[in-house]
């Protein structure tokens, strides 16, 4: 998006709008910290839903005023079970939302002057802000993370259903009449050049600063805290709490040590356990976007490679597999963990703060992505962040990973499944 010279004295109050959980939108947070931060806006309010904490930084500037956080309710109407009402509830349930927008847009806040925000859902947010700059006048700018129309024909309903074409119909024509367009990837802007003509700025995402290798003294820290956490789906421990008095080794955990860091009683000093296991971390939705099953079939694999092989001097697995993340899945995936028997291989599943994330990241020796694209024209941008801390990272095969700045070595991309 570009900007005259009259848009850029103008421009003093910005609205972010993201209709999701805020806490879990990391762009678009990132999108509001950076305006916070410029000395032409005065003034930045991220909009959506409540849920996870935001990242420390916006929490910061949340606290001292530059950005306001509104924050909307997400459940209007309970969602039906049978796929017959859905076809009912979701025209309802838009237009609920539509109204549930205008009302914060246009009566709640203060004017603003740009409203920068995320689609998908296109469904009813390009409607809302189609209408509140035809009531405001403000400018508005469409951050496109994926096309909302694929997100319904992938979702089983397939290309030819009349929700799907009005769909594609009605986010083309809306999205063709905003002021200005950003992208995730190049792919991206050249599908919505080519199709709907519009013209779209690729801004590639970075990682922030604070995604970056964890220095030992914090690895330390942050493996003690998360003790209780480290744990098999089912609460079992994955190492033992408190060695009995006839075992030849003591726990990982005693005398203020970690399974991957031993504390020096006498010094303070921690130091690096030389026979630490590898720790593989992997964040999610736990959606139908993401086929964990995928991965749990290589760690089948893996397990029996490493079965032959001696445990660790302090027990406990070989390889510590931490998946992060909220999500409708998660218990499905949790019963397949614990039916699989293996051997070297720990499995824990947690949740992980903003703040802890990327230190955990920082600890890791490989990052995971099993997200998978419905338009296969976005960018996850949790690879990015494994890259900024300096991960080697395994994803499901996207041409948008092309897009990726950064070592060709760090990163292996293998085929999504059929």
């Amino acid at each position: 998006m570009a900007l005259n010279n009259n848009d850029k004295c103008t421009m003093r109050r910005v609205a972010v709008l993201v209709l999701g959980d805020v806490g879990r939108s990391p762009r678009m947070q990132y999108h509001a910290l950076s305006l916070a931060r410029s000395p032409e806006v005065a003034h930045v309010t991220l909009i959506g839903y409540a849920g996870s904490r935001c990242v420390p930084e916006v929490e910061a500037l949340i606290d001292s005023g530059r950005i306001s956080l509104r924050l909307l309710r997400e459940d209007l109407v309970p969602r039906p079970r049978s796929k017959v009402a859905y076809l009912a509830y979701a025209p309802a349930k838009a237009l609920l939302k539509l109204g549930q927008l205008l009302f914060a847009l246009l009566l709640l806040l203060p004017r603003v002057d740009v409203l920068l925000l995320q689609t998908p859902p296109a469904i009813p947010t390009l409607a809302a802000a189609w209408l509140a700059r035809a009531a405001s006048g403000c400018m508005v700018v469409v951050d496109w993370h994926n096309l909302g129309f694929s997100v319904l024909e992938h979702g089983g309903l397939g290309a030819s259903h009349p929700y799907v074409l009005a769909a594609r119909l009605y986010e083309a024509l809306l999205g063709w009449s905003l002021d200005g367009h950003l992208c995730v990837t190049a792919a991206m802007s050249g599908w919505l050049r080519e199709h709907w003509s519009v013209r779209a700025e690729t801004l590639y995402d970075r990682p922030p600063a604070f995604f970056r290798p964890t220095p030992l003294e914090q690895r330390h820290e942050l493996l003690r805290r998360l003790r209780p956490a480290l744990v098999a789906p089912g609460g079992a421990p994955l190492w033992e709490e408190k060695a009995p008095p006839s075992s030849p080794r003591s726990s990982p955990w005693d005398a203020g040590g970690t399974p991957w860091t031993s504390l020096d009683s006498g010094t303070g000093q921690v130091r690096a356990r030389p026979d630490m296991p590898a720790l593989l971390v992997s964040s999610t939705s736990w959606s139908a976007d993401e086929d964990f099953g995928v991965l749990l079939d290589a760690l089948l694999l893996l397990d029996t490679s490493l079965s032959s092989s001696a445990p660790p001097a302090c027990g406990g697995p070989r390889v510590l597999v931490a998946i992060t993340g909220k999500g409708p899945l998660k218990q499905h995936y949790e019963r397949r963990v614990a039916g699989l028997a293996l051997r070297r291989i720990g499995i824990a599943t947690l949740w992980l703060e903003p703040a802890d994330y990327p230190v955990m990241l920082g600890c890791a020796d490989l990052g995971v992505c099993l997200h998978g694209s419905t338009s296969g024209l976005d960018l996850p941008m949790k690879v990015l962040d494994m890259l900024g801390c300096g991960l080697p990272v395994c994803a499901v095969g996207l041409d948008s990973l092309s897009d990726l700045r950064g070592p060709a070595h760090s990163l292996l991309a293998h085929a999504p499944p059929p």
